[in-house]
């Protein structure tokens, strides 16, 4: 195992950054809340990574780098900054850091900088514990795993279509782990994540001045994946204006940075990944039609869920493992019931949605084994609440209200809104409030999660994050 240091003062980027890397089971994780902290830890012990904050109130972060530097210790850097901050995070580039990512970002662009960096650093193949693991028993899976096993030897291009959460970034991943550049870098572009204005830069990089606050030179994610693999994740989401550029690289075999004088000859294999059908977006003129070819060079359907559920079983025990290690609770078996209920579910959001109700129903089962309760198929609700008898006390730490009575002065009745605000209180500090990861467990989006947190701060409650 690895090991990464994490240097940040915000307690919840901190220990998103951690749990993010915690998941992919490819390094052990070392935080610090300070520049200095940070800068006494690097000495003492050695790590492959150190992912730091620009700005921290007693030692920033590239007075950190320099420090380090003095010192003789050579680790790569990447540092988090904000998107004002960009000049900041060049000047580091110039002394030496490795990269950098801008706020805010999804956790795939964390899992790409760990994979990339370790790769660069000649590692090689990820051992087996490492990878994304492909879970399957149906006769179908097994077919479609044993095709993309043969096509992985090629270097064609791949367009790996399927619903939302159907696994189509691990199919990629496996395409990548079986092939002849496995060895080469594996880059990520969640093209559906980067905005607009930033996604041409983030693919094609860009040339010292080529626009406001461009101070330095920065290679795009096709130069990154150089000789080895790029996937295009929700490929369907680039805009129109950029599917032309992107058709140039395609066929000539050559990027063109922003603001630069002449295109580079790059040697990488595409993938590509969406849950959107390309040839409609090609009738009503939202895809190119000849992209669209150019892509679909193999193209191999994951199905979903609901249509292929003798798999669930071996999903199901897989996350159990998973997430009873990663939040450090005892390993327990799912009942009969539990396993019958799984299996009447039509999983809308296939296995990506199993995952995140495993993980609920193992941080919030209390019992011996996972049952059918604490799957909550159907969402949280008042009756599955109080069927639970999950505690609604005064909570000291956020100065939330005891639960009001709802009528009568029968203290056991208590309002849908008061049961929603303490099981959202409590699942925050139960997960650190991690806002991401409590989003998961509650089942809903972080931007639901986002709007009640500021509903109770409006109505005077006080939610100390961290």
């Amino acid at each position: 195992m690895k090991k990464i240091l994490i240097v940040d003062d915000d307690d919840n980027m901190r220990e998103a950054v951690k749990e993010t890397i915690l998941r992919m089971n490819v390094a052990e994780v070392v935080t610090a809340v300070s520049g200095r902290e940070g800068y006494a830890k690097a000495t003492s012990d050695i790590f492959d990574l150190i992912i730091s904050d620009i700005r921290m109130p007693d030692i920033d972060g590239i007075s950190m780098l320099e420090m380090l530097k003095v010192t003789g210790i050579d680790i790569p850097i990447c540092f988090i900054t904000a998107f004002g901050s960009v000049s900041g995070a060049v000047d580091a580039l110039k002394l030496g850091a490795y990269d950098y990512i801008l706020k805010p970002f999804p956790p795939e662009v964390v899992e790409e900088l760990v994979l990339r960096t370790f790769e660069l650093k000649k590692l090689g193949k990820a051992p087996t514990s490492q990878k994304k693991r492909a879970i399957y028993k149906s006769a179908y899976m097994a077919h479609l795993f044993s095709i993309a096993r043969e096509v992985a030897q090629s270097d064609a291009t791949i367009l790996i279509t399927g619903e939302s959460g159907t696994g189509k970034e691990v199919l990629a991943r496996f395409i990548y782990e079986n092939s002849k550049r496995s060895a080469a870098p594996f880059i990520a572009v969640n093209c559906a994540a980067i905005p607009d204005t930033l996604l041409e830069s983030e693919l094609f990089g860009y040339e010292k001045g080529a626009f406001t606050g461009a101070s330095g030179r920065k290679l795009g994610k096709f130069e990154m994946a150089a000789g080895g693999v790029l996937l295009l994740d929700e490929l369907g989401e680039i805009p129109l204006h950029l599917q032309p550029k992107l058709l140039r690289v395609i066929q000539e075999k050559e990027v063109e940075r922003l603001g630069g004088e002449k295109p580079k000859k790059v040697d990488v294999r595409i993938l590509a990944t969406t849950n959107r059908d390309l040839k409609d977006m090609v009738t009503e003129g939202s895809f190119r039609e000849d992209l669209f070819y150019r892509l679909n060079v193999i193209s191999l359907e994951l199905p979903p869920l609901r249509e292929r559920k003798e798999d669930l079983p071996e999903l199901v025990n897989f996350f159990v493992e998973k997430y009873s290690e990663t939040n450090h609770r005892p390993l327990k078996a799912v009942s009969e019931e539990a396993l019958d209920a799984l299996k009447a579910f039509d999983w809308p959001g296939n296995v990506r949605e199993l995952e995140h109700t495993i993980e609920r129903a193992v941080v919030l089962s209390k019992g011996r084994e996972i049952t059918a309760a604490d799957l909550f198929l159907h969402g949280i609700t008042v009756k599955s609440f109080q069927e639970r008898n999950l505690p609604l006390s005064e909570n000291p730490d956020t100065g939330a209200e005891s639960v009001k009575k709802s009528s009568g002065d029968n203290p056991s009745i208590s309002t849908i809104a008061d049961m929603e605000r303490e099981l959202i209180l409590k699942t925050l500090k139960q997960v650190s409030y991690n806002r991401t990861r409590a989003a998961e467990l509650l089942g809903i989006t972080v931007r639901t999660l986002r709007n009640k947190i500021n509903e109770y701060r409006a109505a005077g409650i006080s939610i100390e994050e961290g």
